[in-house]
């Protein structure tokens, strides 16, 4: 999203999140680096929009699987099938 934008990023710690009680929590939680600091207020505005806007609500049932998934999923995260939303 920031990319789409012209701002270029790194995720780190994407997947630290198992690690979790190994290494302590701030350490584990994913972190969004932007490249250049003059870009990191106009990053942290698309972020906070994305995250209002974000679709909250009950979990949605996978129509092929009947796996649970957050209201903010497209896909299913078991077996990739489109959830209607």
């Amino acid at each position: 999203m920031l990319a789409d934008r012209g701002i270029r990023a790194r995720v780190l710690n994407a997947h630290a999140s198992s690690l979790a009680g190994e290494l302590p929590v701030d350490v584990a939680r994913p972190q969004v680096w932007v490249d250049d600091s003059a870009n990191a207020e106009r990053a942290r505005g698309i972020i906070d929009e994305y995250v209002r806007a974000a679709p909250s609500g009950p979990p949605v049932t996978c129509p092929k699987c009947g796996e649970e998934n957050p209201a903010s999923f497209d896909l299913c995260w078991n077996c990739g099938t489109g959830l209607a939303q």
